[in-house]
């Protein structure tokens, strides 16, 4: 069974590896995401990185490192039964090859979670769905494709392979950190200040806070592209 799904992954990667730009345009309703040169198509009002102690508190897109949380919310998984989530792990040989086969693993109490491998690339995918119309283990496994040489994917997580994803309201530290990763992977980094309604929703902000990332942290772009990262100005004088 595990070598079928591989086959057929592996058929649909090169099937697909010529076909232009089809990395600028993903299917009707959904989004591109991935890491290590692959991506998946994950329904596009799916947040990024909107996790309590590495577990998921929305229906979102994250890197998970696999490593333990010492969490000090006693409620930080309070959610997950309740949404629907991609999580993107980097395959170190860490993960047993029979977790890969699609099948359903309890990973939280009563969480349905089904992991699959991408042929060519250290990128596994984990996904939960809660509910009918949240989105299709299935079509996300389906969707799976190889970039281009010439594509790469902005970076989805901070700190490498035992890093994490950054979300709205990042401190300015993570901000450099984020635009170090993002630097690393061989793009360039436009950062634009905004500066809020002193009454708004985001007033209580500190400067340098994240906003905004475009295109999305995940998103395949061209080798070399431009990211704008947007961050919190001063309301002040």
């Amino acid at each position: 069974m595990r070598f079928l799904l591989t086959l057929v992954l592996l058929l649909s990667l090169t099937a697909c590896t010529d076909d232009g730009d089809w990395w600028s345009s993903p299917p009707d309703g959904t989004r591109w995401v991935g890491y290590d040169g692959a991506v998946v198509a994950v329904p596009d009002w799916w947040t990024t990185g909107e996790t309590t102690c590495g577990a998921p508190v929305e229906d979102t897109v994250y890197f998970d490192s696999g490593a333990v949380v010492d969490c000090a919310d006693p409620d930080y998984d309070a959610t997950v039964d309740e949404v629907s989530s991609l999580a993107v792990l980097h395959h170190d040989g860490g993960i047993d090859e029979d977790d890969l086969d699609g099948s359903c693993q309890e990973w939280f109490r009563g969480v349905c979670r089904r992991m699959f491998a991408v042929p060519g690339s250290d990128a596994v995918f984990a996904v939960t769905i809660d509910e009918e119309g949240d989105g299709d283990f299935e079509e996300i496994r389906d969707s799976a494709r190889a970039l281009p040489d010439r594509v790469t994917t902005v970076p989805l997580a901070i700190g490498g392979a035992g890093g994490w994803t950054p979300t709205w309201g990042a401190e300015p530290t993570v901000v450099r950190d984020l635009r170090r990763a993002i630097e690393a992977a061989g793009l360039e980094v436009e950062v634009q200040v905004l500066d809020p309604d002193p009454n708004g929703d985001v007033a209580d902000l500190a400067p340098g806070s994240l906003l905004e990332v475009q295109p999305a942290l995940g998103a395949p772009v061209e080798s070399g592209s431009t990211v704008k990262v947007t961050v919190m100005g001063t309301s002040g004088p």
